[in-house]
């Protein structure tokens, strides 16, 4: 509490926990994302990413900066990583990533599996798990690309992971 973090600062808690600071702009131009360095990796991730979601960016962050976020960090990620965010939208992700990607079966079943969970026993994700459903992790998807280019004419034949990530958090925003 008495100093700040930089990227890659490691903080010990007693003798086996190691906790690592991650810079992660995006939502914020100042986000932190905090992963432990355990058998079984752990990922506080805060409002930059969510179960099935990316954060907005609407205090001060930017979406360009979101993208290298999850493209060179968080997709980076060894699969087995559990994914704690900073509130639970996990339904309301997952319509939104089905909106998007209609065909995507996983995110249906555990739309129906999470419907009415328990917020006291909510599922933890994991990495691998947000690549199957989470849309800002799926850019390459020939469904949502096709998707978004209904709402997005203008969007480039061929077009790259960073504006399918610009152009869905700009949907997200409204949706």
């Amino acid at each position: 509490m008495d100093r700040g973090l930089d990227a890659g600062d490691v903080i010990k808690v007693g003798s086996s926990v190691e906790i690592e600071a991650l810079d992660t702009p995006g939502h914020t131009m100042s986000h932190v994302c905090l992963l432990t360095r355990t058998d079984q990796p752990a990922l506080i991730c805060g409002d930059t990413l969510f179960n099935a979601g990316a954060g907005n960016c609407h205090n001060g962050g930017h979406p360009n900066e979101l993208y290298d976020t999850f493209a060179n960090i968080l997709a980076n990620l060894p699969d087995e990583t559990l994914i704690y965010p900073g509130h639970d939208y996990m339904g309301n992700n997952l319509e939104f990533t089905l909106d998007r990607e209609p065909d995507n079966a996983r995110a249906q079943s555990l739309l129906d599996e999470v419907g009415g969970q328990d917020p006291n026993a909510a599922l933890v994700s994991t990495m691998a798990l947000e690549k199957e459903i989470n849309t800002f992790l799926r850019l390459r998807s020939p469904s949502v690309i096709a998707a978004l280019r209904e709402s997005f004419p203008d969007l480039s034949d061929a077009p790259d992971p960073r504006e399918v990530f610009v152009k869905l958090r700009e949907l997200r925003n409204s949706w």
